[in-house]
């Protein structure tokens, strides 16, 4: 069985083993495998399944949430990568993701990586709906929750984002890129909005400086004092 994923090493060894995974989808199935043209550049150009932000948020959620005490929800999981990599690392993670397609492959990559490590079935759930909404009732938003946004550019309306923002406060900690949050954010004044309408809430934001290129993701927390 491999090791958890808690080094550089292992975690190469999960992106070949994924990269394979997503190769054998895209040959079966192509575009109906959901692997949208994103993941098939990732795959056809740069030969690897983990985004340089799957593996920057790894890394960071690594160096700074405890494995015992803490769960991870991912909203808008896609097919599941960086999830994955969490849940193989030894978290309890749960992603949540409302597109159909995508839902229906990250069951299959799911899948595949629990023949590797059969742990990961302990440890990793997916969920299929709209956040927050599909969570309403559950203990999956609470105070040793790690809630994370990536990539998140679909148009969503502003009533969404509202809500979405609002969930904050019932969680620990929040990791969000605030290019890709709702909408596409290109501008400083759009992403300073942003973080205005988070600060709001009684919210502090904190740039992660190892952000990958064109990419802003911060950390938000509940703002002391």
């Amino acid at each position: 069985m491999p090791p958890l994923v808690t080094t550089t090493a292992n975690l190469s060894f999960l992106d070949g083993y994924l990269y394979r995974v997503m190769v054998d989808l895209l040959k079966s199935e192509g575009a109906s495998a959901g692997l949208y043209a994103f993941y098939q550049d990732r795959i056809e150009n740069e030969g690897r399944a983990l985004s340089l932000y799957d593996r920057a948020i790894f890394d960071y959620v690594l160096s700074n949430f405890d494995l015992g005490g803490r769960q991870i929800v991912h909203a808008g999981t896609g097919l599941g990568t960086l999830a994955l990599a969490l849940a193989t690392a030894g978290y309890r993670v749960t992603g949540i993701e409302q597109d159909d397609q995508r839902f229906r492959t990250a069951i299959r990559v799911q899948r595949a990586v629990k023949d590797a490590w059969p742990a990961v079935a302990e440890r990793y759930t997916l969920i299929a709906g709209e956040f927050p909404t599909v969570l309403d009732g559950t203990a999956l938003l609470g105070p040793d929750t790690v809630l994370i946004f990536t990539n998140c550019g679909a148009t969503w309306p502003d009533e969404l984002t509202t809500r979405v923002i609002a969930s904050f406060a019932s969680c620990g900690d929040v990791i969000l890129d605030t290019r890709l949050f709702g909408v596409v954010r290109n501008s400083p004044d759009e992403r300073r909005r942003l973080v205005d309408r988070i600060a709001a809430q009684g919210l502090a934001a904190v740039p992660i400086a190892t952000s990958p290129p064109d990419s802003f993701y911060q950390h938000v927390k509940k703002r002391l004092g």
